[in-house]
């Protein structure tokens, strides 16, 4: 008796591991999809689920003028089988690196068909704001994912890419689609009901990261970077008056950049200082959070 019992708990055990092996190696065959940015990540674990690992490159904090990829990201990317950008400047030099090292990496662009801030095309530079307050180069201005309606594009292209390089991943994208695109939507009438009723439309930050965010809630945005440095003592004053004559409370900086310049506009504009993430990965909580702070920044 005592015998069988033994031999059925080793039988269970065994059973146990197996199934546990079984399970570590579904984890592992789940293919592995790379983002550039935490918001990108957002974006593609609500539409592929659990069916991909997604991998993103740019860490809380990192500044991505500077970004290098580490021995762990190059391994990592030699394993995956999508790459998905969004116009950030790390990002050709790093594709063709990762090609090297992984020839069946497929990479796709989530910025696809969006006409960019700043963007050169045929010669001529595509802006519709004032001078100095672009970011991103001959590329355009990449922070497309700070307007919802771009972020709904990127939606979109993020769907073609998973379907074309993964179509094992089809069954169920398209819901997951529709319901990412109303989740967008309604954090969309969220911030802009908040925002509706400021009577400060100027909006003071310091790198010029919420171009696509000021555009789509009409506000003004005053940026205290010039022309991706540190500002001079000239355009500091100029900031510092328009702020004073728009009536601000409230000034922006973000983890990624040098904070003293705001520092010392906040104290000469007589306003608060707020910190916000550009980069963070949970979306709605970060477009709501901005609104919040705008709309306090405006009160009496």
């Amino acid at each position: 008796m005592k015998r069988r019992i033994g031999v059925s708990t080793i039988g269970l055990r065994g059973l146990v591991v197996v199934i546990g092996l079984i399970a570590v190696r579904g984890a592992e065959a789940r293919p592995v999809v790379f983002v550039s940015i935490p918001p990108q990540a957002w974006l593609v674990k609500r539409l592929a689920g659990d069916a991909a690992e997604v991998q993103t490159l740019l860490a809380a904090g990192v500044n991505p003028h500077t970004y290098e990829p580490n021995s762990r990201q190059l391994r990592k990317l030699a394993e995956a089988s999508l790459y998905l950008t969004v116009g950030m400047p790390f990002e050709a030099p790093l594709a063709e690196r990762a090609g090297a090292l992984n020839p069946s990496l497929a990479v796709a662009a989530m910025d696809t068909g969006i006409a960019k801030r700043g963007a050169h095309v045929h010669g001529h530079d595509h802006d519709h704001g004032a001078p100095g307050h672009i970011c991103g180069g001959a590329g355009g201005d990449p922070h497309i994912w700070l307007a919802p309606r771009l972020m709904c594009a990127m939606a979109s292209n993020t769907v073609t890419a998973l379907e074309r390089t993964l179509p094992a991943l089809r069954p169920g994208l398209a819901e997951r689609l529709a319901a990412t695109v109303a989740e967008i939507r309604a954090t969309d009438a969220v911030v802009r009901e908040r925002l509706a009723g400021l009577r400060t439309r100027a909006w003071v930050v310091y790198h010029p990261s919420w171009s696509y965010f000021a555009e789509s809630y009409g506000l003004m945005l005053l940026a205290v970077e010039e022309d991706g440095k540190t500002p001079s003592a000239r355009h500091l004053a100029a900031v510092i008056r328009q702020a004073r004559e728009a009536g601000v409370r409230a000034v922006f900086t973000e983890p990624q950049y040098d904070r003293r310049p705001v520092t010392t506009l906040a104290r000469q504009v007589g306003a608060r200082l707020e910190v916000i993430d550009p980069l963070a990965e949970a979306w709605p909580e970060l477009m709501r959070d901005v609104a919040a702070k705008l709309a306090a920044g405006d009160a009496p």
